[in-house]
């Protein structure tokens, strides 16, 4: 068998282009013309020439993917044309998704029935983690703007739309076990920064919903400022000290808004991000 006809039998295998390339380079260093259908692989030529390591040539083994022609008297393995084909499969069903049980239940039962089962289940697995990826993406996005944030800055923040999911009486602390039942119906919920507003001798926590008419937060000038909580008494005097320096007989300061920055948390252990926020206005405007 000739060197374009091995070439020609690859390429109709389904192998990867860029294990037919690697193909290519260990025939041009062997510097043989001929490849006979009796020749032998070592492991190490069977993994230069698909571009993988030993280790996984050993992991399909190990799963009963892939099988040597022989063991020789050595002990080393040997492959032949065989699991040359063989390893190519395994290796683009891989690329597509496909787990390694699944392949195995392949190699058991190949028919197209099977084919389209497994195609479509790794589809919709696949679009899935396209979901998720997407997901992560916009919330590193929104994180990484808020690291190199000042601990203190005067920010223009546009009108938010608030819905309420929980409420407790200011003289009591909150019930953890009641609070997070909140979020059994929507677990996304524990991902999103909470709104902690004091109204009518209530603690009211909201989320961002720009379809609620719960609570609508103006559009503005906010004096922001962050600070890292250990526990809800650091939080009170942290709250008590804000609203303490920002009285002013020119200044309208609103009510202080307190945001739980649910994503920037991650940047800490034991403690969690919290933006103390009020609306200025000056005395007399409009």
């Amino acid at each position: 068998m000739k060197y374009k006809d091995a070439f020609f039998i690859i390429k109709r295998a389904a192998i990867p282009e860029c294990c037919v390339v690697r193909f290519k380079q260990v025939c041009s260093i062997w510097r043989v013309e001929e490849i006979k259908i009796e020749s032998y692989l070592t492991m190490g030529q069977l993994a230069e020439l698909m571009a993988i390591s030993k280790h996984q040539i050993r992991y399909n083994e190990d799963k009963g993917l892939l099988a040597p022609a022989f063991i020789d008297s050595n002990g080393y393995h040997k492959y032949g044309v065989d699991q040359v084909y063989q390893l190519a499969n395994i290796l683009l069903m891989r690329s597509l998704g496909i787990s390694t049980a699944q392949i195995a239940q392949f190699m058991e039962n190949q028919d197209n029935v099977w084919a389209e089962k497994t195609l479509k289940e790794t589809l919709k697995a696949t679009e899935e983690k396209i979901q998720q990826f997407v997901f992560a993406k916009e919330k590193i996005e929104a994180i990484l703007p808020e690291i190199d944030q000042k601990e203190e800055a005067y920010v223009s923040l546009p009108e938010r739309r608030l819905k309420k999911i929980y409420s407790y009486p200011v003289t009591e602390s909150l019930n953890i076990v009641a609070f997070f039942k909140t979020f059994k119906k929507n677990q996304q919920m524990l991902f999103e920064s909470l709104y902690y507003l004091v109204e009518d001798h209530q603690i009211n926590i909201y989320i961002e919903d720009q379809l609620s008419k719960d609570n609508v937060l103006n559009a503005g000038d906010y004096l922001v400022r962050r600070v890292w909580i250990e526990d809800e008494a650091e939080l009170s005097e942290a709250v008590d000290r804000f609203k303490k320096e920002n009285q002013s007989p020119f200044l309208n300061v609103s009510e202080v808004i307190i945001k739980e920055a649910a994503y920037s948390s991650i940047l800490m252990n034991n403690k969690l991000l919290y933006e103390l926020q009020c609306l200025i206005l000056m005395r007399g405007a409009y």
